[in-house]
């Protein structure tokens, strides 16, 4: 409520005032009492407004503290694709220029496999010069078939020639050379292998050859379906002729040789067909082509040169057209065999090197002569380093270590699987 100015009138002792001067200082006192009200109504007017405006600031800042984190995260986020979308530009211009060089490279390739099929025709072209040169009428296809025979002949005419005696007098005068071959006293051959009464070679074999029921399977897995194929059969130097019971069980015409006269009764203890002789001297009285296969396993080791001669160009001739030779000895390739097995056999002659039977075998008159290799000395191998995470030298030294693993422990044994030709020796093939 708005407070009446009351005109307090004369203090004591005081002359009244004039109705003038009393009216005017009444009017001071309304003004300044206006003044005053009007200063409270602005004053809380001020306060108003400034709470007003605090509020609305602290919504703004809320605002603001809200909006802040979202805008940085934004920038963030436009940084970080600028700097893929830098990254994804770099790849391109490097996978750009690596199609590039690939495309000059298979260009490259393209030309040089341009220039590998030139050559290549002008090989076959020679190639088919030198079949028609060698076969003609048969080309290249029968080049082969026509060389084996050249190779049969010249073999042929080899053979008679070492039969010659070598100390026949010289023609004399009027009288030509004598036309009429003369065969070598067979009484001159050396012996087969040495031999020893004290030596117990049944009592050997027993030791270190092995369980008799294992050889006979390992001798059956590498050759016997080759055999029952090609009978008659004939087992020269048959030991203790595992072989020979699992032919007997199949019912295949089969027999044995041996000189060892223990052995020879022992198989024949078992039933065995086995004759105790000399295999030259053996093979010497059969008629020819009257076999079917002859296999030899760990016999030509055993023998001295011109009786492996002989014997291989024997059996050439025992065999039908076609027969099939097995000849199964160690390996010296593998120096393992060297130091090991091949020594410990006193009655051994001579390591035979899978070359030297080869050529032997093609001058005795067989055809075809292939190699087959058995038994690695696997548990010696050096072990090779398998990391998939290996540096890439660990390749070379595998390669080093399998080169290694064969030279010093590779197969024990090999075999000259051979045979002869489809036509009766001395005859021409007509072209």
């Amino acid at each position: 409520m708005t407070a009446r100015l009351r005109d307090p009138g004369p203090r004591a002792g005081e002359r009244p005032a004039a109705p003038s001067v009393r009216a005017r200082q009444l009017a001071r006192r309304v003004a300044a009492a206006g003044v005053r009200r009007a200063e409270a109504a602005g004053l809380l007017r001020a306060r108003q407004a400034a709470h007003q405006a605090n509020v609305r600031l602290d919504g703004v800042e809320q605002t603001v503290s809200q909006l802040q984190p979202a805008a940085v995260r934004a920038e963030l986020s436009a940084a970080r694709v600028a700097t893929q979308v830098d990254r994804t530009s770099a790849e391109l211009q490097h996978l750009t220029a690596e199609v590039g060089g690939s495309t000059a490279r298979l260009h490259e390739l393209t030309v040089n496999q341009d220039l590998l099929k030139a050559e290549l025709r002008a090989l076959q072209a020679t190639l088919d010069q030198l079949g028609w040169a060698l076969a003609p009428g048969a080309g290249l296809e029968g080049a082969g078939a026509r060389v084996a025979e050249l190779r049969e002949r010249v073999n042929g005419l080899d053979r008679r020639l070492r039969s010659l005696p070598t100390g026949a007098p010289a023609p004399g005068p009027g009288h030509g050379p004598s036309s009429v071959p003369v065969a070598p006293d067979q009484d001159q051959q050396a012996a087969a292998a040495p031999q020893s009464a004290l030596f117990d070679y049944v009592g050997f074999e027993a030791r270190f050859r092995g369980d008799p029921e294992q050889v006979s399977a390992t001798l059956w897995d590498r050759y016997g379906e080759l055999l029952v194929q090609s009978s008659p059969v004939v087992d020269l130097g048959c030991g203790r002729a595992e072989l020979l019971r699992r032919l007997r069980e199949l019912g295949v015409d089969a027999r044995g040789v041996d000189s060892d006269p223990s052995m020879v009764l022992e198989a024949r203890n078992d039933g065995l067909e086995v004759e105790q002789a000399d295999a030259l001297t053996w093979l010497a009285e059969q008629p020819d082509g009257s076999l079917g296969s002859i296999i030899a396993t760990h016999l030509v080791e055993h023998l001295q040169l011109d009786d492996l001669v002989r014997l291989l160009e024997l059996a050439a001739t025992r065999l039908r057209p076609g027969g099939v030779l097995v000849a199964e000895t160690p390996n010296p390739e593998s120096l393992i065999v060297l130091g090991n097995s091949y020594v410990m056999d006193p009655t051994h002659v001579r390591p035979i090197h899978p070359s030297l039977l080869t050529f032997l075998l093609e001058g005795a008159g067989f055809r075809d002569v292939r190699l087959a290799f058995y038994s690695p000395a696997e548990a010696y191998h050096l072990p090779l380093i398998s990391d998939p995470a290996a540096p890439a030298w660990v390749a070379t030294v595998n390669e080093a270590f399998g080169r290694l693993n064969h030279v010093l422990f590779g197969p024990q044994d090999y075999a000259a699987i051979a045979t002869t030709p489809d036509t009766a020796p001395g005859s021409v093939r007509q072209p």
